[in-house]
């Protein structure tokens, strides 16, 4: 199986399910009364987004890095760019500055911002979003958009300097991904903050690196019998289990990666080996109705990403700022799913068929963008 046959049949599905986690976390952030143990995944969700993104990067469509960075400048810098300004603009708080104290709090580079006015506050979103390379308070997880970006260009560039060699290329990106790793982890320990978010993409790199080196054994691995590859899923979440440490202030996107080590790194890269496992197994379960919907499901989401970050948590910040109360109640609160999905599901044909440049994409039409095939 090649690794673009093996993308059609599990990693959209891996990168959809990992970004649902996502959107479900950020649900039971926003109302606690939400419970669904989300707080339990923060090791395995970004970095195992991160992992896969490596496994599928690929220079063989560009002549150079202008040409590969003026692409991925156009399908993630902008975007980037384009819509943090829009959610910006969208932002309740903005039009009524009394609702400041409801919105989530800011940090830049470990400055706490002293806001008093609506001109403060846009000002530091615009901190927000060209500095710190965290996106505005109204599209907060776009931050990975940037980070990915970032993060692409680098990679591109350190497989370059590891040359052709297969041999020597691995060692090298090896060799470059454990620096970043360690790096990544003493600025965690300082709790230093760069521009840009050079921090975490230090330690984003790593992970970017190891998909990378993991093609090779991830298409072997494919080719496993579904008894290894399950017993390898089962003992891999066993271990996730063991090591992971629930810390509402892991945050990859601020570079807080908790105080051990060995915890980090052990439930990050057990909760990404279980994960290829899953999907590898559920890409040899029979094609019936309801594992054919969900799997359709989770590629529609891997194929709307920019779309769905961004519009479900404006949606959550928009009922945590004027309706908190009233919908986090127990069993009330699970409402706030049912809305994030219809808003969804209404924003991405808008998107995809009026905003499309917005998003760095062709227009396509409602169907398509609808389509769980």
């Amino acid at each position: 199986m090649s690794m673009s046959q093996g993308r059609i049949g599990w990693i959209d599905e891996f990168k959809g399910f990992v970004l649902l986690l996502v959107c479900l976390y950020h649900v039971e952030q926003s109302f606690p009364c939400a419970s669904m143990g989300m707080l339990h995944l923060s090791a395995l969700r970004m970095s195992a987004f991160f992992f896969i993104s490596g496994v599928l990067f690929s220079t063989r469509r560009f002549r150079n890095f202008g040409s590969y960075a003026a692409h991925k400048t156009k399908v993630l810098l902008w975007p980037y760019v384009a819509l943090s300004l829009l959610f910006m603009l969208l932002d309740p708080v903005i039009y009524n500055f009394d609702l400041f104290p409801k919105a989530p709090r800011m940090t830049i580079m470990n400055i706490r911002p002293e806001i008093a006015n609506v001109k403060d506050y846009i000002g530091w979103n615009a901190a927000k979003i060209f500095v710190a390379g965290k996106s505005s308070i109204g599209s907060g997880p776009l931050w990975f958009v940037f980070t990915l970006y970032s993060v692409s260009l680098i990679f591109y560039l350190v497989q370059k300097m590891a040359g052709k060699a297969k041999r020597v290329a691995r060692v090298v990106v090896a060799a470059v991904a454990v620096v970043a790793l360690a790096a990544g982890w003493l600025l965690n320990q300082k709790h230093m903050r760069y521009p840009l978010g050079l921090e975490r993409d230090l330690t984003v790199l790593f992970f970017f690196a190891c998909g990378w080196l993991s093609r090779d054994a991830i298409k072997k691995f494919g080719r496993a019998h579904a008894v290894v590859v399950a017993a390898v899923a089962a003992v891999s979440f066993a271990l996730y289990a063991y090591f992971e440490v629930p810390n509402p202030n892991f945050s990859i996107m601020n570079n807080d990666l908790g105080k051990s080590f060995v915890g980090f790194f052990a439930s990050s890269v057990s909760g990404i080996v279980g994960l290829v496992a899953l999907f590898q197994l559920l890409s040899r379960v029979p094609n019936v109705a309801p594992v054919r919907i969900f799997k359709g499901i989770l590629r529609n989401i891997s194929r709307n990403a920019l779309v769905i970050l961004a519009v479900h948590w404006w949606i959550l910040l928009v009922m945590r700022l004027l309706f908190k109360p009233e919908i986090n109640r127990p069993g009330i609160a699970y409402l706030s799913i049912l809305v994030v999905v219809a808003g969804v599901i209404g924003a991405i044909p808008l998107f995809r068929c009026k905003l499309y440049k917005l998003l760095g994409k062709e227009r396509i039409s409602v169907h398509e963008s609808l389509s769980i095939k």
